[in-house]
């Protein structure tokens, strides 16, 4: 569906607040959803458990992480997802799917709601939307830290998109429009969004910023740095190798895709992904991979909404005010 990422417009606008007895339907039911089929809990392992939402600008980043957190070591890493395109994957919709007030006719879909009750999850995330409120992301926290007051939350924003009449632009000027939409993005949408729910759960949210890094190899391709990309956009300049494939999803050919996943790892686990030795994603050359990697850690340690320092360089998150570096 169009209208994936930041700009998932025309989700659903319904507020639901469920009833204690509605809760343990959709707990019921998920359960018997999952019986024989998958497991609802996983033991504390060596890597964290993941409970996620999202639209197709999530997906890049909910595909890749297994794979870059198996790489980095952590075997207990554990994710559950409920995902859907456009603005049927926001975190509302998905809060309605759950309980089975997304449209007439629309059965419940308890997919998360049961794992989440059994107290067994560490992370909760999310893609942001347009036309989100706070209410969508504060009613899934709420219920998450009825049964487990230890998770933390994630909001990945959303990258500016590649307008049609962006191709025409001489690439000085198109800097200041693909800088002026990133701003205003993060000011408008992103900055509120965070800093509302800190106010309501201090500490316990945090903002993915795949915007800035998607941005940084834009320029960096403008600076001629990568060689290994040959268009912004593929759709509208004619690349086989770009940033975006669409003007708004990522390219599936270049490998940018993984950035996303790194953009995960990165936030969750409060570490580079340059640290991670002896990975190599298939299809993606080693010093896009770098880069990536590189732009990934600077856009987190730079974002004012990531809630991590690495003032020593050490591609390792320093020591947080409860004083501990643990993941998440």
């Amino acid at each position: 569906g169009q209208g994936q990422g930041q700009a998932g417009r025309g989700q659903n606008s319904t507020v639901f607040e469920p009833s204690p007895a509605e809760i343990d339907q959709a707990i019921a039911r998920g359960r018997k959803m999952a019986q024989g089929k998958e497991a609802l809990e996983f033991p504390k392992g060596d890597g964290l458990r993941i409970v996620m939402t999202g639209h197709s600008w999530v997906a890049p980043g909910r595909k890749a992480l297994p794979a870059i957190a198996a790489a980095a070591g952590m075997d207990g890493h554990r994710q559950r997802s409920h995902t859907s395109g456009g603005g049927t994957g926001s975190a509302n919709a998905i809060w309605l799917k759950e309980f089975g007030k997304w449209g007439k006719g629309v059965p419940p879909m308890p997919i998360l709601v049961p794992a989440i009750a059994t107290g067994a999850w560490d992370v909760m995330t999310w893609g942001g939307s347009y036309d989100d409120k706070t209410v969508y992301f504060a009613q899934w926290i709420e219920l998450c830290l009825k049964y487990n007051p230890d998770m933390v939350f994630y909001i990945q924003d959303g990258w500016p998109r590649f307008e049609p009449g962006d191709k025409d632009l001489p690439p000085a000027e198109y800097r200041k429009v693909l800088d002026a939409r990133l701003a205003k993005t993060r000011t408008s949408l992103f900055q509120t969004r965070f800093e509302e729910l800190e106010e309501r759960f201090p500490g316990k949210v945090h903002i993915i910023p795949a915007s800035r890094a998607v941005v940084d190899l834009i320029h960096q391709y403008l600076d001629g740095k990568i060689k290994e990309i040959d268009c912004v956009d593929e759709r509208s300049q004619g690349g086989k190798r770009g940033i975006y494939r669409d003007g708004g999803h990522l390219s599936r050919t270049s490998g940018i895709e993984q950035l996303v996943g790194y953009l995960y790892y990165g936030m969750l686990y409060r570490k580079s992904p340059a640290t991670i030795k002896g990975y190599t994603p298939a299809d993606v050359p080693p010093a896009f991979d770098r880069r990536m990697r590189e732009a990934a850690w600077r856009a987190i340690v730079e974002s004012p909404f990531a809630g991590i320092d690495d003032d020593d360089r050490d591609g390792v998150a320093d020591v947080d005010e409860a004083g501990s570096e643990d993941a998440h």
